[in-house]
C-alpha cells in the first residue's frame, strides 16, 4: 500500500490518483514524462490535424478540444499539432465563405442579366 503526498489517505498500489483529493501519485507523473519523452502525439491533435482538410469545422472542433488538453499536459507536441489543424480549418473554413459570396455574386449577376434582355 500506498499513501498520499497531499492528504495522507491510504491509496492501492496500482492509484494513479488520490481517490480523496485527486493528487497525481509518483507514477502518475513518471508515466507522463515517459510519454512526453518519446514524442508521441495524441490521437485527438492527429485527428483534429487531419480532419482540418476533410470537414474544416470538425478539424477546428478537434483541434481545439486537443490544444486545451496540449496545454494543461504541457505537450508541446501535440500543442504544435492542434495550433495546425486551428489554422488550417480556419484558413479554409475563411476561403469557403469567400468563394461562398463570390459565387453568390455571379450567379445573381447572372441572373439580374438574364432579366434584362
Amino acid at each position: 500500500m500506498k499513501y498520499c503526498k497531499n492528504c495522507g489517505r491510504e491509496l492501492s498500489d496500482e492509484a494513479i490518483l488520490c481517490t480523496g483529493c485527486g493528487c497525481a501519485t509518483d507514477e502518475f507523473n513518471a508515466n507522463q514524462a515517459v510519454s512526453q519523452q518519446n514524442g508521441e502525439i495524441s490521437t485527438m491533435a492527429l485527428l483534429g490535424f487531419i480532419f482540418s482538410f476533410l470537414s474544416s469545422l470538425v478539424g477546428l472542433i478537434l483541434s481545439c478540444i486537443a490544444y486545451k488538453t496540449a496545454v494543461r499536459e504541457n505537450d508541446e507536441k501535440s500543442k504544435t499539432y492542434s495550433k495546425a489543424g486551428i489554422i488550417i480549418s480556419s484558413v479554409l473554413m475563411g476561403l469557403g465563405v469567400v468563394i461562398g459570396i463570390i459565387y453568390g455574386v455571379v450567379v445573381a449577376g447572372l441572373i439580374i442579366g438574364s432579366t434584362m434582355v
